[in-house]
This record gives C-alpha cells, structure tokens and sequence, in this order.
C-alpha cells in the first residue's frame, strides 16, 4: 500500500484532500496558496501524480464523498490553469490577466478557465451541474479512423468537464438532492455503452440534465478507466468534443 493511502481517515474527517509530492504534504488548497504565494514552484508540481494519488484515494472509499471529489476537480483545474501559464514564454505570473501570443481559440479557453475559477466558490455553494446542451442525434456516430484523433491530455479532461460545470444555472440550496452514486457504478455504465458503439461522447454519458454526484462520478469513472488500459481518450482536434473508445489490443 503507498505511503499516502494512511491518510484516508484523515481525508475523511478533515474534509480534505492530503496531496503528497516529493516538495509538499498537506491539502491541496494549502498548495494552491502557497504556489500563489510563490512559495513553490508550479511547474515542479506533478498534476499527474495528485491525480493518481487521489483516485487510489478513492478505492478505499465505500462510496464517493461529492463535496471532497468536486473540490478536487476544481483545485486541479486551477493548478492546471496557472501551471500552463508558467510554461508558456513572455508573461508575467503577476498579470491580472493572461494573454499570451497564441491563437484566439485557445487564448478564449484559457480565459474561459480564468472566470470559471473565480465564480468557483459561488458554484461550489448554490447550483448543480449540468452538461452544455446538446441535440442527441438519431443517427449512430460512425467510428473515424484512428488516424484522424489526437489524444486527449489530462488538461483536455478537465476543461471538458470544467465546461459542464460552468454551464450549470444556480438553483435555490433547499432544492439542491445529493444522490449517492458510486464510480463503479459509472464505470459499468460506460462500459455498457461502448458494447453497443464502438465509440461514445459526453452527450451519450449525461443526457440533458445530470446531477452534480453524477458529473463528478463520471469524471473520476473516465480517469479509472483511462488508467486501467479500458478505453482511450481521443478528440479530432484541440478542444474539439471529447470521445471515449473501446480499447481493442
């Protein structure tokens, strides 16, 4: 067993998440503001390894903890957001805003990720999640050939899934239902899916009107299956709709 699956009893009564990484132990919000603080370096900061941390977290669970899991989300769309801000050349981390030379489609993304940052807290609070809308079509998505995708990066999974949330109108916090859902139960439902096609979209998972344990179950239901060799995560182009395929050998 690794060193950070010990912390689940703390994960679990303190509410959050424990990060371990070869300059920091501790909550990854507490990361997050002393990054901020410049206090560490973003980009000696594995993403990919909190990830993978946080989903051998979530085996030891009995069912998913959704306040814990979108909080995560959240944090880690904020350090991918300000990590690649650091990479890119010709900026200073202290601008207000981020506008860097590089094509608008992705400059509009990045400021996209910015204002979803800030509204975090209010969303966090007061709405539930939802996917953009989206017409399911009656006609069957045809497998592209291999060659026309790319791989999706963790980053390309986040924004997708960031975009879902940001998309959700706020409701009343008395209206607000917290299902348990648990990621296996997501899992067999994506597998289920790719039996019938050998290739599905967000639309195909969500419908038109997900709740938010369901959204962040999905999300971590894709990593799990990403990880375990289940199925590849491709789009046609950059910040194109993501596709989820049956891995075949």
């Amino acid at each position: 067993m690794r060193e950070y699956e010990n912390d689940e009893t703390a994960n679990q009564e303190s509410g959050k998440y424990i990060v371990h990484i070869d300059n920091f132990d501790g909550p990854l919000d507490l990361l997050w503001n002393l990054i901020k603080q410049s206090r560490i370096e973003i980009t000696e900061v594995s993403i990919s390894r909190i990830t993978e941390q946080y989903i051998s977290y979530l085996k030891l669970m009995d069912s998913l903890n959704v306040q814990v899991a979108s909080d995560f989300i959240l944090m880690a769309s904020e350090l991918l957001f300000y990590k690649s801000r650091a990479l890119l050349p010709g900026e200073e981390m202290s601008d207000e805003y981020f506008v860097p030379p590089l094509p608008p489609e992705l400059i509009a993304r990045l400021l996209e990720y910015k204002k979803f940052q800030q509204a975090s807290a209010r969303l966090r609070e007061f709405y539930e999640l939802k996917v953009d809308s989206f017409t399911r079509s009656s006609t069957p998505i045809e497998p592209a050939p291999d060659d026309n995708l790319i791989d999706v990066t963790l980053y390309d999974l986040l924004n997708a899934f960031a975009r879902v949330m940001d998309s959700a109108a706020p409701v009343e916090q008395k209206e607000i239902v917290f299902d348990e859902i648990l990621v296996s139960d997501r899992i067999v439902l994506i597998s289920a899916l790719l039996e019938e096609k050998e290739q599905i979209t967000f639309t195909d998972i969500f419908g038109k009107k997900p709740g938010r344990a369901e959204v962040v179950a999905t999300f971590l239901a894709v990593l799990e299956m990403a990880k375990t060799g289940k199925i590849r995560i491709m789009q046609h182009r950059v910040f194109g709709e993501i596709r989820l395929l049956r891995f075949t050998l």
